[in-house]
């Protein structure tokens, strides 16, 4: 936005009344391609269910279009043995984000999401997000974040703002204040554990932190180097903080990955510093002591253990990863690979689960 554009007012309709984009679009949700993406599953797309039994994840469009598989979009497999559980053949592959008690999943698409049942049931219908930001290579929802007591749901679009929705439940859900972060062109969104704060990150400004009750932007976090690119907070309130190169930057570059821990009090601290050239994805365990990151369509992932201070440096991958999830539990990190599909660590090696 420009500082004289009104945001368009959101809506919260029952049942899918969202057009998909047209069949001409990118897997990644961009222009229109002459060639096939041979993407297995869609980045940045990734959530795990609360009890930790399945997870979801957007098969690419690549394989619908060339017609090895009939179906495209969000697709879930069981945790316990890979298998794919369920297809939804919606055609989004933008951000994903499970409600807490698990009867929900909010899909991102280009400009809106849905919030569909486990078993693929379109109940809701949420609009309102615009026209991707110019140049910024972005065209999907970014991200989604549900409050821990389910009652919130917050979403980041290619728009470049941060839209709240209150009330989620069986009655909908009300749309609710829109925040111009446009200026730091972001990429990330977290919710503090008590709902209160959230944090914002993008690779053109500081990270901000927004008051989500009165919708008024706290503070920005200084220190911070390169470029912010992910935030993640931890259970004691400690917010998690990755950057990398910023855009502009060659491969040649000298900077590297950051990863940062804001604590509760406001003080920054610099965390062990991962190798490759930015983190991405950053994944908290439910303790909120072991930290996972790794770099977009990087196969090398470092775990912090935040209590003991201890860094380990996993087995490559299959291959280049983007988001990361923990099992509740804390022992199996899940990811999602472009052209691998779902990855899993068990602590020992990396495991595949059956392709989309």
């Amino acid at each position: 936005m420009d500082g004289t554009t009104t945001p368009e007012a959101g809506a919260c309709q029952e049942g899918a009344t969202a057009r998909q984009r047209s069949s001409g679009a990118s897997d990644g949700g961009g222009a229109a391609k002459t060639a096939i993406d041979p993407s297995v599953v869609a980045h940045g797309a990734l959530a795990l269910s609360p009890d930790g039994t399945q997870l979801a994840a957007a098969a690419g469009l690549g394989a619908a279009r060339s017609g090895t598989t009939s179906t495209a979009g969000t697709a879930l497999w069981s945790t316990a043995d890979g298998t794919v559980s369920a297809r939804f053949d919606n055609a989004l592959t933008g951000a994903l984000a499970w409600h807490p008690d698990g009867t929900l999943l909010a899909v991102g698409g280009a400009e809106h999401i849905e919030l569909t049942t486990p078993e693929g049931e379109v109940r809701w219908t949420l609009t309102g997000h615009g026209e991707p930001l110019q140049d910024s290579g972005r065209h999907l929802i970014q991200d989604l974040v549900f409050s821990a007591d389910g009652e919130l749901l917050v979403s980041l679009g290619a728009d470049g703002t941060v839209r709240l929705w209150t009330g989620i439940g069986e009655a909908g859900c009300t749309p609710g204040q829109v925040l111009d972060t446009t200026a730091v062109r972001p990429l990330s969104i977290a919710l503090s554990p008590d709902g209160r704060t959230l944090a914002v990150c993008g690779t053109a400004g500081a990270p901000q932190l927004w008051d989500v009750e009165t919708s008024t932007l706290s503070s920005e976090i200084e220190g911070v180097e390169f470029a912010p690119r992910a935030v993640a907070y931890a259970a004691d309130s400690t917010l998690l903080i990755g950057s990398g190169i910023p855009e502009t930057s060659t491969t040649s570059s000298p900077e590297r990955a950051r990863l940062y821990a804001l604590g509760a009090d406001g003080t920054l601290e610099e965390g062990p510093v991962p190798e490759g050239l930015d983190v991405s994805s950053i994944a908290v365990d439910s303790e909120g002591t072991r930290i996972a990151v790794t770099g977009r369509n990087e196969r090398r992932v470092m775990i912090w253990d935040r209590g003991t201070g201890d860094r380990e440096d996993l087995p490559d991958a299959p291959g280049g990863l983007d988001r990361l999830a923990w099992a509740p539990d804390g022992t199996t990190l899940h990811g999602i690979s472009a052209l691998h599909g779902v990855v899993s660590f068990d602590g020992t090696a990396w495991t595949t689960f059956d392709l989309p």
